[in-house]
């Protein structure tokens, strides 16, 4: 009897994993990504973007009108829901936080995958499963620095970034672009060169598209800004952030 089970459990759980990878590559196929697609490709969050498809499959699916696919992706909206709670409202630890935003699109099919094997229905069990994830994360990046401790470097760079939410924020328009965005965050990356005194940054600002008749849209879009090219088209609130959390000391 305890062999019979154990057989089924073991069946069961391959199932969960050939499921979870059906639904991973599924998701890479609908968003047209390889494995070195970048996480802002064309001007769009592809982490946002891989969310607001598991989410309009799940329409479909409950509205009995699915298109081709949509039953495998819609398996992932309880990972997706974890992800948003968690990750994009920027409830986990810092670690677990840091890991997932830094994944690229190609490997972000796989964590929401490997989140529907960790079946993290409830609020409890997201919660467990972020602290396990950072938990993971802090102990391999101690391994790599204590293995790299004896390896001979050469500073290049110092680089910052800043991760905001905005709220109540101007429209932003794209400097060249026929595009406007209603911004909701933004990714302020900050930059010395070793042999450098000044700071360069680049400000990506996420938010969903504004129409020309001024209707806010439900598809996300991206603009990015630089110093070094766009000091004078950057706004006054947006300057002012990048000013107010530039790093003090390097």
């Amino acid at each position: 009897m305890q062999q019979t089970t154990a057989i089924a459990d073991k069946a069961a759980r391959t199932a969960e994993r050939e499921a979870a990878e059906a639904f991973a590559n599924r998701l890479r196929e609908t968003l047209r990504l390889t494995p070195d697609t970048p996480r802002f490709h064309q001007g769009r969050d592809q982490h946002r973007r891989a969310d607001q498809v598991i989410r309009l499959a799940r329409e479909r699916v409950r509205d009995q009108a699915p298109l081709d696919g949509d039953f495998t992706l819609a398996a992932g909206y309880t990972a997706a829901c974890a992800w948003h709670r968690f990750i994009h409202l920027e409830k986990a630890t810092a670690a677990a936080l840091e890991y997932v935003q830094n994944l690229s699109p190609w490997d972000f099919c796989q964590f929401l995958g490997d989140l529907i094997v960790a079946d993290v229905r409830t609020g409890t069990a997201q919660d467990r499963h972020f602290c396990e994830l950072a938990t993971r994360v802090t102990t391999a990046a101690r391994a790599t620095a204590d293995a790299a401790a004896a390896v001979d470097v050469e500073q290049l760079a110092q680089q910052h970034t800043e991760i905001l939410r905005l709220a109540f924020t101007p429209f932003l328009a794209h400097p060249v672009a026929d595009l406007r965005i209603a911004p909701y965050s933004v990714w302020i990356t900050y930059r010395r060169e070793a042999s450098a005194t000044d700071i360069t940054w680049e400000a990506v600002v996420s938010g969903n598209r504004v129409l020309r008749n001024g209707v806010v849209d439900m598809d996300a879009d991206s603009i990015t800004l630089r110093s070094l090219t766009d000091q004078d088209v950057t706004p006054d609130w947006l300057a002012g952030l990048i000013e107010k959390y530039a790093p003090s000391s390097w």
